[in-house]
This record gives structure tokens, sequence and C-alpha cells, in this order.
């Protein structure tokens, strides 16, 4: 018996343990970001992150801080799923980004600094030709467009199970519905994301 009794005291204690393990401080998180390069409170693209779900939002972490443009008014960031910029020349608070989720290149744009009708989307894929379309609006100041971007006019590209990527880039403008035309805005600076395939 008092071997029975030494194992249910050893069994107890490491129930008691593994309890203590489970119950106390969990470790530190592996997707957490670099706090050195998450933006400041008071950043257009840091608050769109952070609103967004910030390490658990699409764009997920940082992985580089924010710049400003060297040739024009703005600024960018890019995350381990895409980019946002904001691009000023649409509206002070204009933010345009692109992410890959589900197989496709999402691009979305907000705060753009009036009423447009309707938003013209130009995309090219590494580089190539750009593709424009016609997207409706969200809402006045907002859209969103997503593309398979390894598939274009028919034809998809492969990596034949080796892995590769292919480069999304965006820009868009707001338009409004004229008599006999358009009248559309400047075109926003570019973002872009990469989507494996």
């Amino acid at each position: 018996m008092p071997h029975l009794r030494t194992l249910l005291g050893l069994a107890t204690a490491l129930g008691t343990a593994a309890t203590a393990l489970t119950i106390g401080a969990a470790p530190a998180s592996a997707t957490a970001c670099d706090p050195a390069l998450v933006a400041p409170a008071g950043s257009l693209v840091g608050n769109l992150w952070r609103s967004n779900g910030g390490e658990t939002s699409a764009y997920g972490c940082p992985t580089s801080k924010e710049y400003g443009f060297a040739s024009q008014r703005g600024s960018y960031q890019t995350f381990r799923n895409g980019k946002i910029v904001w691009s000023p020349n649409l509206g002070g608070g204009t933010l345009v980004r692109a992410y890959y989720a589900k197989g496709k290149a999402v691009f979305r744009w907000s705060g753009l600094g009036r009423d447009w009708d309707f938003f013209n989307v130009r995309w090219s894929r590494d580089g190539g030709k750009a593709t424009q379309v016609k997207v409706g609006r969200l809402t006045p100041w907002s859209g969103v467009y997503s593309v398979d971007p390894t598939c274009v006019d028919g034809y998809c590209i492969t990596s034949n199970g080796h892995g590769g990527l292919t480069k999304a880039t965006f820009i868009v403008q707001g338009c409004d519905r004229g008599t006999f035309s358009s009248d559309c805005g400047p075109w926003s600076i570019a973002t872009s994301v990469k989507v494996p395939y």
C-alpha cells in the first residue's frame, strides 16, 4: 500500500504541475509583431492596420517601417500579406491597400475626398500591360476589387509545383457620370501585393 500511495501522490503532483503550466502565463505568441515596425498612433496607415485587427488582420505583421515617398506627398508600409499606402492626392485621408486572401489579390480604397459615382481601377501583373475595370462603390468614398493575378485572359501561370510569386499592382480614380462622358479625378499612388502560385 505505501507504494500505491506514493504513486498516487506522484500522479497528483504531476497533474497539479501540468495544470499550473496550463493556467500559468502563456508563452509569447509566435505571430507577435516586431514593435519597432508598428506605425505609431496618429499614423493613418498604422491606425487602419490596428482598426482591422493588427497582427490578426488580413495584412498580418508589418515587414517594414512606414516610409514617405521621396518624390511626392504620401507614405507606405509593407506587411506580411500586402501593403497600405496613404495617397493624399485623392483626399487627406485616402488609403489604398492590397493584400493576399484566398488565392486572390484584394484591392481596397477609402477616404477619398469627395463623393464619386463609380471608380476606375487599373491593375497589372509583374509590371505588364494594365487592365482597367469599372467598379461600383461600397460607399461614395470607398470600394473594393479582387482578382486572381495568376490568370489573365484565360492564360494562367504555373510554377509546376516549385512555387512562385506574381506581383499585382493597383491604382484607382473616382469618377462621376456625365451626360456625354465621365468626369474623373486623379489616379491614386500605386499599391501592390505578391500572390503565390
